[in-house]
């Protein structure tokens, strides 16, 4: 017998065996594609015969949970694979996050194919779930160029200057379109405008299939706006009477996640990527600011006024317009010796100049605050109102000192990171800039002047003595806009005039004034609600809680009572009452003001629950839905 052909043979085999087994696969800080959180990354994908081990990192507040739910999969190749076990976690049970605010645990999985180059980490099917696309098990480490972004967008001119404001009035029209769009990254984009008189105003856009969003509107001037869809946000400024095209690459979603990774041997982490591209007559600036190479220095080159820290709250008013003085001197001369381009350092000093005006308009609340700050007072008692009294007051030769630095009539002003805070120092702080610095025309002697304009058109009450007053001023542009935002409102009023009821307060004192509104439906289920049009969170629970109107919660025995108060613009008020089913009354500032008093409500969205009996109480655990759901079921007997 040849036993060296034997031996030969058996070896041979077991090579050939060997080479069809796969190794098992391990990859480091995979890059990935999307994400609905930031609160999860994974250091290590390790796929072997029996499991696919997710080696996970977690970052959110310490002290507070977050949840594995057992649910969990992995979706790649067409197929799941279910979560099979888990080390430092345990799934459907509360993780409370440490002091650090940072934790490491490992999720199991079915074991995927050893061949899989991308899957998808899903938390369980809910929308609030943690949901992490295209994790990369192939090397991957740079974003390409998405291709559906026009050429006009990837063109910019650092060497240009900043866009002159477009003192316009018409219909402007923004289309966003997210790319790798997925429903599950968000339905809907949140968008704030704000206008260049100081106010704001809040949209939420439907996202279609297609990943866009179209909103149309009434603008006046320029505006500068923040978008924010799912756990994305952006800046961008848009131009009056035309369509901005905005590109938004859904993909910084998982470049956030990656980006927060800490430097080290295998750590993938992606060069910076521009998330926004816009067209329009403001594209070459929006596109600057958010070009990766250009787009530093927010933070860098700004006072931080509003960090608690600026100074000392016992800083004399001498010291601080000298401080103010100092800190301009020194960021300007960063600004202008940085390698920033032309166009960037002009913003960027806009910015500046901006802030501090408004650090030196704003210096006795600037100072009041940052003695709350170091003394971590949230509100303030007897003693601490007689050291706020201490500060000595900015007087207007400060004022005039600041302004020495610098043309604080530059029409440019409007545009910048801090437009709003120009506009509020000229037109809000109480400080008569014009006089100061012997102004007689532009914007230190106009905004001042229209401040009030804004209010009085949306609420549709701008008179015949206004219009005499705007029809008097230099610039057109002011009776052009005031009067097409009345012209809008009356519009809106008479489009809601049959749907927009608003109950009649009941003439009582302010002391029974609770009790008689709720008298009538004795003997049923009543939820109060404190809200106002202006209160984002107030929106944002009403949306979740109207659909539970037509489903969990629909009944007869059920009272749902709104109550808010005069800050509520009139046009808005009416246009958003007749979504919201219920029971609807304004209260004045003082009807208001004891009500707050009565339940010691800290804030808005509050809730007052009453049960059939006719006994209340302050009920802001409703904040959490699910509560305010079981609650209500439970009190009328349907759990």
């Amino acid at each position: 017998m040849n036993y060296t052909k034997i031996i030969t043979s058996t070896a041979l085999a077991a090579t050939l065996f060997a080479s069809c087994v796969q190794q098992d696969k391990k990859v480091d800080y995979p890059f990935i594609g999307m994400s609905n959180t930031t609160t999860l990354d994974f250091s290590k994908v390790e796929i072997n015969d029996s499991s696919t081990v997710l080696y996970t990192n977690a970052y959110y507040r310490p002290h507070y949970w977050i949840k594995i739910s057992s649910e969990s999969y992995l979706q790649a190749n067409g197929k799941k694979y279910a979560l099979i076990g888990t080390d430092g976690i345990d799934a459907d049970s509360l993780f409370w996050m440490p002091e650090s605010g940072e934790a490491s645990f490992v999720l199991k999985f079915e074991p995927m194919p050893k061949g899989t180059k991308v899957f998808d980490f899903i938390e369980s099917d809910c929308e609030e779930c943690f949901k992490l696309f295209d994790i990369d098990l192939t090397g991957k480490s740079i974003y390409n160029k998405p291709d559906e972004i026009p050429q006009e967008c990837l063109r910019v001119d650092n060497g240009s200057s900043m866009p002159d404001p477009i003192f316009k009035v018409g219909e402007s029209t923004v289309k966003i379109h997210l790319l790798g769009y997925r429903p599950e990254l968000g339905k809907e984009i949140n968008l704030y405008v704000n206008n260049m008189f100081g106010s704001q105003e809040p949209y939420t856009i439907p996202v279609e299939k297609d990943g866009t969003a179209t909103l149309s509107y009434l603008q006046y001037g320029p505006a500068n706006a923040i978008f924010l869809i799912g756990k994305l946000n952006g800046y961008l400024w848009l131009a009056p009477n035309e369509q901005t095209d905005v590109y938004i690459d859904l993909r910084k979603t998982g470049y956030n996640i990656m980006d927060r990774r800490k430097d080290g041997e295998n750590v993938t982490k992606p060069e910076a990527i521009q998330f926004v591209y816009t067209t329009g007559s403001y594209s070459n600036i929006n596109n600057a600011i958010q070009s990766p190479s250009d787009n530093t220095g927010f933070r860098e080159f700004s006072m931080n006024i509003y960090s608690g820290q600026f100074a000392s709250y016992k800083t004399s008013a001498d010291d601080y317009c000298k401080l103010v003085i100092e800190k301009f001197n020194k960021l300007s001369s960063v600004i202008n010796s940085s390698d920033l381009s032309p166009l960037m350092k002009e913003f960027h000093l806009l910015s500046l100049k901006q802030e501090t005006l408004a650090a030196i308009a704003f210096g006795d609340r600037i100072r009041s605050y940052n003695y709350m700050y170091e003394k971590k007072v949230n509100r303030p008692s007897a003693e601490d109102i007689k050291e706020l009294n201490k500060i000595e007051k900015i007087k207007p030769e400060h004022v005039a000192e600041v302004c020495k630095l610098f043309d604080i009539n530059d029409t440019k002003l409007i545009m910048g990171a801090n437009s709003s805070d120009y506009i509020s120092a000229i037109a809000f702080s109480g400080f008569n800039f014009a006089e100061i610095t012997g102004k007689t025309e532009g914007l230190v002697c106009e905004l001042p002047l229209v401040a009030k304009y804004p209010q009085k058109a949306e609420n549709g009450e701008l008179n015949d003595k206004d219009i005499e007053i705007l029809k008097s001023m230099k610039n057109p542009f002011y009776l052009e806009a005031f009067e097409s935002i009345k012209k809008k409102a009356d519009e809106k009023l008479a489009a809601v005039a049959d749907k927009a009821k608003i109950e009649e307060t009941p003439k009582v004192s302010n002391d029974k004034l609770f009790d008689a509104i709720i008298a009538p439906h004795k003997g049923k289920v009543i939820v109060v609600d404190f809200w106002n049009t202006w209160c984002g969170p107030c929106r944002a629970a009403m949306s979740v809680i109207e659909p539970m109107k037509e489903n969990e919660l629909s009944s007869d025995d059920i009272v749902w009572i709104y109550i808010a108060n005069e800050t509520s613009p009139i046009v808005k008020y009416k246009t958003m009452i007749p979504e919201i089913r219920g029971l609807h009354y304004r209260f004045n500032a003082e009807q208001w003001e004891y009500i707050c008093k009565k339940f010691n409500i800290d804030g808005i969205p509050s809730y007052v629950f009453v049960d059939k009996d006719g006994k209340y109480k302050l009920s802001n655990e409703f904040r959490d839905h699910n509560t305010m759901k079981s609650t209500i079921l439970s009190a009328i007997g349907k759990k």
